[in-house]
């Protein structure tokens, strides 16, 4: 009896009780052609989606409020209102008397732009690894036909431009697994932020063109093959003048790791530099910053050509090691002015230390981010100037063998084409005081 009193008390309240309205959204799902109706409480939100909110309850009246994150409110009416959010971050949907805060995640547009940065990386990395295996592999055919015993040698030399390719292999798959993009679909990254897939673009280009560095590398390989069939006492010295063009590379895979790090793709999620107000400035310095590492590496390719001749001179006169390294070293310097700009750049919008800059406001992060690539481009390009002093040094380790007076000569006209690349790094300094970096 008891029992029953109370089933039938429970009954009278649910009884009493307003129905609750519910708000159903509309939407077309990814890949497909047919709409899905939910109920607004299980669906995901995501930013550049069309939305079609339906009011059970409601009429061609009914009044809906959408309160965007950053405080701005649109009215619309009608039962049934479509809507596109265009930012990220938590809306309250108010119609008639149910109010909901929706979580509006960015979607998969900085997935995909991570991609491009996972396919830029290897391919372009590939692409010189392969040129430069290519280069010091004709050499070690000969070297073989001559004698069978140097093909280990000739295995070790040609192996040196394959690195270049190994560190694009690498930070592909840093961008794919940090995005979630291996053996997943990719509408279940809707969390990664445009700034960060930006980022990682930028780390792409960091490490892919760097890695045109290989070419050069192959080059000097070449030669470190020829003068070890020679003489194998050569064995040493042709591997140090082959290693040189690889520094390049290195930072450009340094400056892709500091990327990586700071947008969070390697360290468990968005930092609050991706999700902060001006992440998207943020994310264009990094695309500069990488433009600017990875074009001034192909200066490797110089770099290339005066080991090379470093190389050959030092084979027929040991004293000429010194010389040749210091004319080797000079087209270095290029990228060392790119790795300069890019650290100061990132340092100053808190990449390097993952700290949010509080000095900047979010139309300015933008403006920041202009200029970085401006900047890149700057030091970038004019880096490659870099082959035309390589081509200068060659030829005064060639003129210093036959001549040693000839060596400051020689310098003082490899030096003149780095002119260009100083007008470069001086371009970039103006364009970082405009940006406040400086």
């Amino acid at each position: 009896m008891k029992a029953k009193f109370i089933i039938g008390i429970l009954l009278l309240l649910a009884m009493a009780a307003p129905a609750m309205a519910a708000v159903d959204v509309s939407y077309q799902k990814w890949m497909s052609t047919e709409i899905t109706t939910q109920d607004i409480g299980d669906v995901d939100l995501v930013v550049g989606e069309k939305y079609t909110f339906t009011y059970s309850e409601g009429n061609n009246s009914t009044i809906w409020r959408i309160v965007s994150p950053d405080g701005g409110v649109t009215v619309l009416e009608g039962q049934s209102v479509s809507y596109v959010f265009q930012q990220e971050g938590t809306y309250v949907i108010s119609v008639g008397n149910e109010t909901y805060e929706k979580e509006v995640h960015p979607g998969p547009l900085g997935a995909f732009l991570a991609l491009i940065g996972a396919g830029v990386a290897i391919g372009a990395s590939g692409m010189g690894a392969a040129i430069g295996v290519g280069i010091a592999g004709a050499s070690g055919a000969a070297a073989v036909a001559e004698r069978k015993e140097n093909f280990s040698r000739a295995i070790i030399f040609a192996a040196f431009p394959q690195t270049q390719a190994i560190y694009g292999l690498l930070v592909a798959i840093l961008i794919l697994y940090g995005t979630g993009a291996i053996g997943a679909n990719l509408m279940l990254s809707n969390d990664i932020p445009l700034s960060q897939g930006l980022m990682a673009l930028g780390a792409g280009l960091s490490v892919g063109i760097a890695g045109l560095s290989a070419i050069g590398q192959g080059i000097a390989a070449g030669t470190g093959v020829s003068i070890t069939v020679t003489n194998p006492k050569n064995f040493g010295k042709g591997l140090i003048f082959s290693v040189l063009p690889e520094t390049q590379a290195i930072y450009g895979l340094l400056v892709a790791i500091f990327l990586l790090y700071g947008s969070g793709i390697i360290s468990g999620g968005p930092t609050p530099l991706m999700t902060m107000a001006g992440a998207l400035g943020i994310g264009l310095a990094g695309v500069g910053v990488g433009l600017g590492m990875g074009i001034s590496g192909i200066t490797a390719i110089g770099q290339g050509i005066a080991a090379s001749a470093g190389a050959a001179a030092t084979a027929e006169k040991p004293e000429m090691f010194s010389r040749g390294i210091i004319m080797a070293v000079l087209p270095e310097t290029q990228s060392i002015y790119a790795l300069l700009v890019s650290i100061l750049i990132l340092n100053a919008l808190g990449v390097l230390t993952v700290s949010v800059p509080a000095s900047y406001t979010a139309y300015q992060l933008a403006l920041i981010g202009l200029g970085a690539i401006g900047a890149g481009f700057a030091v970038g390009i004019a880096g490659v100037s870099g082959i035309g002093q390589g081509i200068t040094a060659g030829a005064g380790v060639s003129a210093t063998s036959r001549n040693p007076q000839a060596f400051t000569s020689s310098l003082i006209l490899a030096v003149m084409s780095e002119t260009f690349a100083i007008f470069g790094l001086l371009i970039a300094i103006f364009i970082m005081i405009a940006m406040g970096v400086l």
